[in-house]
């Protein structure tokens, strides 16, 4: 993976060679190039590749980063958190499975990736009449949530809090009515007293600019569903996409980012 600096600026002449190179448009490489922030800008299976791309990058004034795929650790699910205790020292998270504690000290906590994990499922139904299928149904679902992961110098693997399946009793008497109210009491908390917690909400922002690099997970079905009265039957086609894959990769990213940044201040 290769990670551009903001307000990096390639020559007009070699921009279209670049892009053609990187497999992206043109228009894509320009937007990834504007943003605010490191950005994935490819995915290069080779490590020798990678590096002789980051080079050329380097040699037309980018300043990148190549980043493994062992580096983000995607063998490692994130541990789903249903709650949080707090004392003076550190903070315990009650996981959603097993109900088992987990504890990081404050000073531990690095940093926290917000954003939204959202799904959409279309359902087309279609039945055979003559040798030609016909549309006789479809629907359409989506959910979306709030999502947090957080990370401590411990290890890769992280906390992930999404808001609609979290007990906000650990902000006590400051617990409000809304879901989206409490999500935001609890990330101003966790800063609050996480010292060395670096707080990133981009993801939601910057969501469509990773697609080239990390698309949205998608997954189709087709199957018989009921018997029509003519004795044969209706078929379905189930398409359902998700970003939590997408949400992953750009969290753990930032975490490899994250340390990078803390270990050059030493």
């Amino acid at each position: 993976m290769i990670l551009p600096a903001p307000d990096q600026r390639v020559d007009e002449s070699s921009f279209a060679d670049l892009a053609m190179s990187l497999k992206l448009k043109v228009e894509e490489l320009s937007r990834v190039m504007a943003a605010e922030g490191p950005l994935p800008l490819a995915r290069i299976a080779a490590a020798d590749e990678a590096a002789s791309m980051a080079e050329r990058l380097r040699g037309l004034g980018v300043n990148c980063l190549v980043i493994s795929h062992d580096d983000l650790h995607l063998e490692l699910s994130p541990t789903k958190i249903r709650a949080l205790e707090c004392s003076d020292d550190s903070l315990t998270a009650v996981t959603a499975v097993g109900r088992n504690r987990i504890s990081f000290r404050w000073d531990e906590v690095i940093l926290l990736v917000g954003g939204r994990l959202v799904s959409n499922r279309t359902e087309v139904e279609e039945r055979n009449r003559r040798g030609r299928s016909q549309t006789v149904d479809s629907r359409q679902f989506s959910a979306d949530d709030s999502v947090l992961d957080i990370y401590s110098r411990a290890g890769s693997e992280n906390w992930r809090i999404t808001a609609g399946a979290f007990d906000f009793s650990c902000l006590g008497p400051v617990k409000m009515v809304t879901t989206f109210q409490n999500f935001t009491a609890l990330i101003e908390f966790l800063c609050e007293r996480s010292a060395l917690a670096q707080f990133d909400d981009s993801y939601t922002r910057i969501r469509p600019l990773l697609e080239p690099v990390w698309p949205l997970a998608e997954q189709i079905n087709k199957g018989a569903i009921r018997r029509t009265g003519s004795g044969r039957f209706d078929s379905a086609t189930i398409t359902t996409t998700d970003n939590e894959d997408q949400f992953t990769r750009f969290s753990r990213l930032r975490y490899c980012l994250r340390l990078v940044e803390l270990k050059d201040r030493k």
